[in-house]
C-alpha cells in the first residue's frame, strides 16, 4: 500500500511539473500539503488543444514569415501557460519549384491546455520585417526570430468546445482586423483519457508507472559528475559543462517541462545504458494522454570529433561545434533509452530534435526515438557507431546526417504514423535525409581536406515505412553524400522517388551507392542500385495498433515479410524492439 501510495504521489508530482513552475528551497520539508494540493488540481479537468491553422494576411496572402501566439484572456488556460507561439511555414515540397503565392501555405501548428470548454483567448500574429509573402517556398529563407517585429494586431480566438465533436473547427471561431486565419484542423484532448492497452516495459518507465518518491529537479548548470537515478525533472536549459559526467542508471525516467532541453558542452559526457527490462526514458513532463511532439526540447550533445564546418548549434542557446578535429573521445554511449515527444521549434527552421549530436563520437545501441516534432536523430559531423534504432511517429526526418559525419549505422527502423495521431509533418518527411557538407564550408566540388570531407557512413540493414505525407521520401540523399547503403526496404512514402539525390552551385556530387534495394512499385530511385525489387505491400509482418495511434493491444512486428527475407532482410530479421519500446502516440 505505501509504495502504491509513492507510484501515486510521483505521478501527480510530475503531472503537475508538467504546466506549472516551481522553486525548490535546499532544505527538507514536509510534502504532504503540496501533495494534496496537487492532487485537488490534477482532480480539475483539463483540455488539451491541438490547432493547425493558416495565418493570411488582412487581404487573403498567406504568411509565409509569421508567428502566432496565444495568451489568456479569460482565465481558462492551465497555470503555466502563457506566450504560446509557433512560428508559420511553407508547405510545398523545398526542394520543388512551387508555382507562385497561391503554392504558399503559412501553415502554424499550436498546443494548449483548458480548464474550460467555454471562454476567449488573445491571438496576436506578427511578421518577420523584410518577409516576402509572394515569394515562392522554395527560396524562403529562415529569417532570425529578433526579426519578427513587425505587429499585425490582435484578435480573438472563441472556445466552444463541444466535447461529442473534437475535431470541429467551428468551435474556435477568429476575429481579428490586421490579419486572418484559418483553422485547418483541431483535436481535443480530455485529461485522463489514455487507452492504453498491454502497456509495454518501456511505456510503464516513460509514464512513471515504476518511480517511488518525488523526481529530482534539474535546472541551470552542472559542472560535477553526477549518477542519476529514480525520477529526474528538468527545468529550462540545463547544461553539463565541460568535465562532467552524467551517468543515468537503468530504469530511471527523465520529464522535460515545456521549453525545456538538455545540452551536454564539449568536454562533458553522457553514459546512459539501461537494459530490455529496465530501459531508461527521456519524456514529456505533461499529463499522461496529453503528451505531443514538441512538448519539450530533447538531448543536444557536443562533442570535439570535428565537422565539415565551425558553426553554432541549434536552440535559444546556440553552442559552438565542428572544424578540425580536437580531441576524438567518445562523449555520448546510449544503450536501451527512450527519447520521446522532443523537438520544439526555436525559430523558424530551427528546431531541436529528440537527439542531436554535434561533433560527437557516439555509440548508440538499442534506442528509440518516438514522436519527435522534428527528426528523431540528427547528426552534424563527428562519428558513430549505431546499431538497433528505432524512429517511430516522427514528424520530419527519421534519420538525419549532416556535415562528414561518418561511421558504421546497423538495423535501423523507420516508422510514419498517420497524421490522425495529432501534430503537423513538416513540409518533407523523409525516412532519410542525408548531406555531405555545407555551402560555408569551402568544399567546392570535392570530398577532400580536413575540413571539407563528405558524410560517409556505411549503412546496413534499413526499414523505412511512410505513411504517404505529402513531400515525404523514403531517401534524400543530397550534395556530398558519399555513404554506402545495403540492404534497405522503402515502402509507403507519397512521393515518388524511393531515393532521390540534389547538387547545385558548388556543392560536391552524390557519389553513395546503394546494394539490394526493395522499393515500392511505382517509386523511382535516382541512384541504380545494385540488386534490387520492387514490392507491393507492405513489408513488415505487422504494424499492430499503429492505426489506433498504438492504443491497441496489438506492437508493431517490424520483421520483414517471409518474401523478403536473406538479401532484402532490412532492420529487422529478430524483434530486437519487443517488450522495451513505446507505441502510443501521445
Amino acid at each position: 500500500m505505501k509504495n502504491s501510495f509513492k507510484k501515486s504521489m510521483v505521478l501527480l508530482f510530475i503531472a503537475m511539473m508538467g504546466f506549472t513552475m516551481i522553486n525548490c528551497p535546499g532544505k527538507k520539508k514536509d510534502d504532504t500539503a503540496l501533495f494534496l494540493g496537487l492532487a485537488a488540481l490534477l482532480n480539475q479537468p483539463e483540455y488539451t488543444v491541438v490547432m493547425t491553422g493558416t495565418l493570411k494576411t488582412s487581404g487573403g496572402l498567406p504568411i509565409k514569415d509569421g508567428k502566432v501566439t496565444i495568451a489568456d484572456s479569460s482565465g481558462i488556460l492551465s497555470s503555466g501557460q502563457s506566450a504560446l507561439s509557433d512560428f508559420t511555414t511553407c508547405q510545398t515540397n523545398s526542394y520543388v519549384a512551387a508555382a507562385g503565392a497561391g503554392a504558399l501555405d503559412g501553415e502554424f501548428v499550436i498546443s494548449f491546455r483548458l480548464t474550460s470548454l467555454t471562454g476567449n483567448l488573445t491571438m496576436s500574429a506578427v511578421e518577420a520585417v523584410g518577409a516576402d509573402n509572394t515569394t515562392a517556398c522554395s527560396t524562403v529563407t529562415n529569417l532570425a526570430s529578433t526579426a519578427f517585429t513587425n505587429s499585425l494586431g490582435d484578435g480573438t480566438l472563441g472556445v466552444d468546445i463541444d466535447l461529442s465533436n473534437r475535431t470541429n473547427v467551428n468551435a474556435f471561431p477568429i476575429t481579428a482586423a490586421g490579419y486572418s486565419v484559418t483553422v485547418k484542423s483541431v483535436n481535443v484532448f480530455v485529461k485522463g483519457e489514455y487507452p492504453i492497452v498491454s502497456p509495454t516495459v518501456g511505456e510503464n518507465v516513460c509514464d512513471g508507472r515504476r518511480l517511488l518518491g518525488s523526481p529530482t529537479i534539474k535546472t541551470g548548470s552542472i559542472s560535477g559528475s553526477e549518477t542519476w537515478s529514480g525520477g529526474i525533472l528538468l527545468q529550462g536549459t540545463v547544461f553539463i559543462e565541460s568535465g562532467a559526467t552524467i551517468t543515468v542508471t537503468p530504469g530511471t525516467a527523465i520529464f522535460g517541462q515545456r521549453g525545456s532541453s538538455i545540452f551536454f558542452k564539449q568536454g562533458s559526457k553522457l553514459v546512459s545504458n539501461g537494459t530490455a527490462a529496465d530501459p531508461i526514458c527521456w519524456s514529456s513532463a505533461a499529463s499522461l494522454g496529453s503528451r505531443f511532439p514538441g512538448d519539450w526540447g530533447g538531448l543536444v550533445v557536443i562533442g570535439t570529433s570535428g565537422a565539415s564546418r565551425a558553426s553554432n548549434t541549434e536552440g535559444t542557446t546556440p553552442q559552438g561545434y565542428g572544424g578540425a578535429i580536437g580531441s576524438d573521445v567518445e562523449n555520448l554511449n546510449m544503450s536501451y533509452n527512450i527519447v520521446e515527444f522532443a523537438g520544439n521549434e526555436v525559430a523558424p527552421g530551427d528546431e531541436l530534435n529528440n537527439l542531436s549530436i554535434y561533433a560527437s563520437k557516439s555509440v548508440l545501441s538499442h534506442v528509440q526515438l518516438h514522436r519527435g516534432l522534428d527528426d528523431g536523430v540528427e547528426a552534424w559531423g563527428g562519428s558513430g557507431t549505431w546499431s538497433n534504432l528505432l524512429a517511430t511517429g516522427g514528424l520530419d526526418d527519421d534519420f538525419d546526417l549532416d556535415e562528414a559525419f561518418t561511421g558504421t549505422m546497423t538495423n535501423l527502423i523507420g516508422h510514419k504514423y498517420p497524421s490522425s495521431c495529432g501534430g503537423s509533418f513538416s513540409t518533407d518527411p523523409h525516412g532519410f535525409e542525408m548531406d555531405g557538407t555545407d555551402a560555408t564550408s569551402g568544399a567546392g566540388g570535392t570530398c577532400a581536406g580536413s575540413l571539407s570531407r563528405c558524410t560517409n557512413p556505411t549503412i546496413t540493414n534499413v526499414t523505412l515505412i511512410g505513411a504517404g505525407i505529402a513531400g515525404g521520401q523514403g531517401m534524400r540523399l543530397r550534395e556530398g553524400f558519399a555513404g554506402t547503403i545495403n540492404r534497405a526496404i522503402i515502402f509507403g512514402f507519397a512521393d515518388a522517388a524511393a531515393v532521390s539525390t540534389s547538387t547545385s552551385g558548388t556543392y560536391p556530387a552524390v557519389s553513395g551507392t546503394i546494394a539490394n534495394l526493395a522499393y515500392e512499385n511505382g517509386k523511382t530511385t535516382a541512384i541504380t542500385p545494385t540488386g534490387s525489387t520492387t514490392i507491393t505491400t507492405t513489408p513488415i509482418t505487422s504494424d499492430g495498433s499503429t492505426s489506433n495511434c498504438g492504443f491497441g493491444d496489438a506492437k508493431p512486428d517490424y520483421r520483414t515479410i517471409s518474401s523478403l527475407s536473406g538479401t532484402y532482410v532490412g532492420g529487422a530479421s529478430t524483434e530486437w524492439y519487443r517488450d522495451w519500446a513505446v507505441f502510443r502516440a501521445r
